[in-house]
């Protein structure tokens, strides 16, 4: 029998799923959820979910059993996507989906969620210039943004609450990649790499519990635009 932690990854495929999946493989057992698209690449010991995250059964099953929860699922705009619709997407996946996860959790006494959440929740500090800590008044800059300030603060419930670990980080902007190329460079202070990632994870998953924590996920050149001295 492993002793290893085990991990409920859902959005797998995804950008940050995929850069999860390739760091951490070595120290952690995993459970993949995956919406649609299973990838090709994945190794025989991995549990594999198919399910939909606004399915609320569904998520209670995918959650047994493990020992820490990470929620990258998430609506993704489309270009062409009349807003109502895509509102709806946010509504059914990163609101209905994220309720359903925390709730997972607390059925399944899963000790530990991590959540992606995004800069988007202070993302009028941003344009307007204002360095941004993690504690400032939540400040969305769009729908997709009081999605992630919703997710936050149901962490914050469920940790006050049911006594469940949350570490919440507000990803940046995340190509997955640890080489930039001269063509992203401008976006240099928004940058947070693969490994940058997968290492703040890391660190969320070995911490002691309970706690609950946000985080800016940046790498170089954060000073500018967040605070990360508290990551």
């Amino acid at each position: 029998m492993s002793t290893r932690k085990k991990l409920f990854i859902t959005g797998a495929a995804g950008l940050v799923g995929s850069a999860l999946r390739r760091y951490l493989r070595d120290r952690y057992d995993m459970r993949l959820m995956f919406h649609r698209t299973i990838p090709d690449n994945l190794t025989p010991d991995n549990e594999i979910v198919v399910s939909d995250l606004s399915n609320f059964e569904g998520m209670v099953e995918a959650g047994a059993g493990v020992d820490v929860i990470i929620h990258l699922g998430i609506a993704k705009a489309k270009q062409g996507f009349p807003r109502s619709r895509y509102n709806q997407m946010i509504m059914d996946t990163n609101i209905q989906g994220t309720y359903n996860i925390f709730e997972s959790a607390r059925i399944n006494k899963v000790p530990k969620v991590i959540f992606a959440s995004s800069n988007a929740v202070t993302g009028m500090y941003e344009q307007e210039g204002v360095k941004t800590t993690w504690d400032m008044p939540p400040r969305p800059r769009d729908f997709y943004g009081v999605s992630k300030v919703f997710g936050e603060a149901l962490g914050r419930h469920y940790h006050d609450m049911y006594g469940l670990s949350v570490f919440c980080i507000r990803i940046c902007n995340f190509p997955n990649t640890d080489e930039i190329n001269r063509a992203y460079e401008p976006g240099m202070n928004r940058w947070l790499s693969a490994r940058d990632m997968a290492e703040l994870t890391a660190c969320c998953i070995e911490a002691p519990d309970p706690q609950f924590g946000i985080f800016y996920g940046v790498s170089g050149g954060a000073g500018e635009k967040w605070d990360i001295s508290n990551a």
